[in-house]
């Protein structure tokens, strides 16, 4: 795989969010359009990849996450930026418990069963990264978790706008959805970006905006081996 350097533009004057987000623009769109969350709006995705989904999201994806926050909160050489994301670590963490309710919740709607899963080709792939991210640099954990909260974020908004009325999977879309406080978080995370942007090297910012592209496609594949049930070849 090409590590995708040539798709950053230059580092200018402009803030990085902005950078990111032109980065980011044709990767969102393939995730928003990817017929797991197209199905998942109209209700016609089958049973079978949104439980495949929320497995591998709450016993895997959502952990590996908190602990990549808390490690990079450890190396943060600025005590927002580490309270930052230290606290982000602690809330997530309270939520991967809540989660485990919630899969029970979805395990009897869809007739399943709660039990242990291995862990998928793809979030083996996306957990292991977004761990390793905080052993390059800071601003390399900074970008590369950003787009497990801002697609996150993204997603989410577009399920409440596009979620057809009455459809199947509604009332999952309305707790996956995140509350207000979370907008905030993402504000805050994009905030720091922005400062963090204008203090780093030339050679920080591209570290940064790489990590970022790679965190982007992991939350595509992470999408497209929910739809496709991906499994270990052996």
């Amino acid at each position: 795989m090409s590590t995708g350097r040539s798709s950053i533009p230059p580092a200018g004057a402009e803030m990085l969010r902005d950078e990111l987000s032109a980065i980011a623009k044709p990767v969102l769109a393939a995730v928003l359009e990817h017929p797991f969350w197209d199905g998942l709006r109209k209700g016609t995705l089958p049973a079978d990849s949104l439980w495949y989904f929320a497995e591998q999201d709450a016993r895997y994806a959502v952990p590996a996450y908190a602990r990549a926050l808390a490690r990079t909160a450890a190396i943060a050489d600025q005590d927002a930026h580490s309270a930052l994301m230290s606290g982000a670590a602690s809330v997530t963490l309270d939520a991967v418990g809540r989660m485990d309710g919630e899969l029970a919740a979805l395990a009897a709607e869809l007739g399943r069963t709660v039990r242990t899963v291995a862990v998928s080709p793809a979030t083996h792939a996306h957990t292991c990264f977004m761990l390793a991210a905080p052993a390059v640099s800071f601003g390399a954990a900074f970008g590369g978790l950003l787009p497990m909260t801002w697609f996150h974020q993204a997603v989410s908004r577009d399920l409440r706008e596009r979620c057809v009325p009455g459809s199947r999977y509604e009332a999952w879309i309305d707790q996956y959805c995140p509350e207000s406080g979370f907008h905030d978080y993402v504000e805050a995370y994009l905030s720091m970006i922005d400062e963090f942007g204008e203090q780093c090297s030339p050679t920080d910012r591209a570290t940064l905006a790489e990590h970022f592209l790679f965190g982007a496609r992991h939350e595509l594949a992470f999408a497209d081996s929910a739809f496709r049930l991906q499994a270990w070849s052996v």
